[in-house]
């Protein structure tokens, strides 16, 4: 009943999109004619929901272009000429030999009759080869799309049943001067385009792209998000959101959607995610609260109503804060968005009641979103400073689904492990020293701008050691330069002042190159920070406070300049 219904709304919307030039609606496919969701079951179950997957038709897909050379023996002139010299960090678009390598390829492994599509995209940077032949086709110091271009031309002429894609990225954003073939396309990333359930001034810039590249390409193909990409495990509210984006995407004429979620690694939810996006992606006139109520029934029989309850609860805080949902944020940031813990503890205990009652695959598959939610509750508890109530059984959840091979909670490969190994060390340091501690809710003062994002300073006396693993976690971020000064209240008693900072290369954050101590305007001492021995991803400053000393206490933190940023944990005061 349900595909029949969704043909019979298609069959009916299909005139009106073709009076509006939009692209061919099949009754099979929907509005698209390339569907895709990034999530491990849109990978495992892409046959069966009618959805594609790149593995299966992509040749070539995203910035891999280097897979079509040889392992050896390759000339320099196939890659960009910037400055007076040959560069591997990009291509020369205008090389016969770059195009010989990518028409060897297909000819050697898709030369049957099954269509396939191509990337044909400069590697991930800025750099644009200045050689004379990409000069003459039109090439600027910016600007690869000419040369890019007439490759593309070149491929798309020579295998007319495959399709070949350029992209609307970095530089290779100017259209084509001149008509490409049918079997050629567009990838547009809608980064840009915030999240967001409400109408934007980017939603009406992006609407204008498409149309603008529809006229110059045939395919267009929206790359998009449905993810927090910091944060897999907490319930995100995307439904709502995508529905108003899937049918503007189909309204301007767009060929094909690739929706980027967790890809293999797990994500909470992402079975009935991948359900109901795919039926929208069918046919973005469904209302999505029915199908979300359907799968919830189908998948989850025994707690199906609380799971369905809640997504309505936290799509509608969405649509009333009416701001953007966060792309890579951790669970602080998301409460200014969508994400109550009012709401969310309470269904979390009840999903932890129900799972006593399930069984099967509704268990199997319970249980992992209900563990995974568990580092949600421990969040919830570091950022409200609750860090000893209860955490101990959450902590255990957690661990039983790392032990089950669910290793990352982030696209960033943020380990399990390492979050529990890191939240222990901040129970126990509490406790060693959380009463000891004089500084501990004392107000600091900052002497210079800190950044944007990073601006609560409380941060540095809230007694509780961040995570070094995960910027979000209870760090204070700072690019200041040459350095972030700090003004330290005066207690009576202190005389240690102890400093500590994280480290995460992943992320260019590196330790200060000095951190200096003054009191009434009169330097106490200087100190280098160096890695700790036995925690290699923290360091730790000490000062002697002088018996003698008044007046102002002054911090001064002198920033790497060799790298963009600098994370300071907790500062803390001691009798001794």
């Amino acid at each position: 009943m349900k595909k029949y219904l969704q043909t019979i709304a298609i069959m009916l919307l299909a005139p009106f999109f073709s009076e509006c030039g939009q692209a061919k609606v099949d009754t099979e496919s929907g509005f698209f004619e390339y569907k895709e969701i990034y999530l491990p079951e849109g990978i495992s179950e892409a046959k069966k929901l009618g959805l594609n997957n790149v593995n299966d038709d992509w040749g070539i897909w995203g910035h891999n272009l280097s897979k079509v050379l040889p392992k050896n023996n390759v000339s320099m002139s196939i890659y960009a000429a910037v400055g007076n010299t040959r560069t591997k960090e990009q291509f020369c678009f205008s090389s016969d030999l770059l195009y010989n390598y990518i028409e060897e390829y297909i000819d050697d492994n898709f030369s049957s009759s099954k269509t396939q599509r191509f990337a044909i995209l400069p590697n991930d940077n800025t750099m644009v080869c200045q050689c004379d032949l990409c000069k003459k086709a039109g090439n600027t110091a910016t600007d690869a799309s000419p040369a890019v271009f007439n490759l593309i031309r070149r491929l798309a002429e020579r295998f007319p049943h495959h399709y070949f894609f350029s992209s609307y990225y970095l530089s290779t954003k100017k259209l084509p001067n001149d008509p490409l073939p049918d079997n050629t396309g567009v990838l547009v990333s809608a980064m840009d385009y915030p999240l967001s359930p409400v109408g934007t001034p980017q939603e009406n810039e992006f609407e204008a792209l498409l149309r603008t590249w529809k006229q110059h390409v045939n395919l267009v193909y929206v790359w998009d998000y449905i993810n927090n990409f910091d944060d897999y495990f907490t319930p995100y509210p995307i439904f709502n959101v995508m529905q108003r984006r899937i049918w503007l995407y189909a309204q301007c004429g767009v060929s094909g959607l690739f929706l980027n979620g967790s890809g293999e690694d797990f994500s909470s939810m992402s079975r009935l995610k991948t359900y109901v996006l795919a039926d929208l992606m069918k046919n973005p006139t469904l209302d999505w609260k029915v199908l979300v109520r359907e799968y919830c029934h189908e998948l989850f029989p025994i707690s199906g109503d609380e799971i369905a309850s809640y997504i309505y609860l936290i799509e509608a805080t969405a649509a009333k804060y009416g701001k953007p949902l966060p792309m890579y944020e951790g669970v602080e940031k998301i409460m200014k968005t969508y994400f109550l813990p009012a709401e969310f503890s309470p269904f979390h205990i009840r999903m932890l009641e129900l799972l006593k009652q399930t069984s099967g695959e509704e268990h199997e598959a319970e249980v992992l979103m209900a563990q995974a939610m568990s580092l949600t509750r421990l969040e919830i508890k570091r950022v409200n400073k609750h860090i000893h109530d209860g955490t101990t059984e959450l902590m255990g959840f957690l661990e039983d689904l790392g032990n089950n091979k669910i290793n990352y909670y982030s696209e960033s490969y943020w380990s399990i492990f390492d979050y529990l190994r890191e939240y222990r060390e901040m129970i126990d340091h509490d406790l060693a020293y959380g009463s000891k501690n004089l500084l501990k809710g004392k107000q600091l003062v900052a002497l210079t701008p800190l950044d944007e994002d990073y601006n609560d300073i409380s941060i540095l006396t809230d007694g509780q050691l961040g995570l070094p693993s995960n910027y979000h976690c209870g760090q204070l971020i700072s690019s200041a330069t040459p350095a972030l000064r700090i003004s330290i209240p005066a207690v009576d008693g202190m005389r240690k002042l102890r400093i500590s900072f994280t480290i995460n290369a992943i992320f260019r954050i590196a330790l200060p190159t000095s951190v200096q101590l003054s009191i009434g305007g009169v330097q106490i001492a200087t100190a280098e920070p160096k890695p700790s021995p036995n925690a290699p991803n923290r360091s730790v400053v000490e000062f002697n406070i002088p018996a003698s000393a008044s007046g102002n206490m002054v911090l001064t933190v002198v920033r790497n300049k060799a790298v963009k940023t600098m994370a300071l944990d907790e500062i803390e005061g001691f009798e001794n």
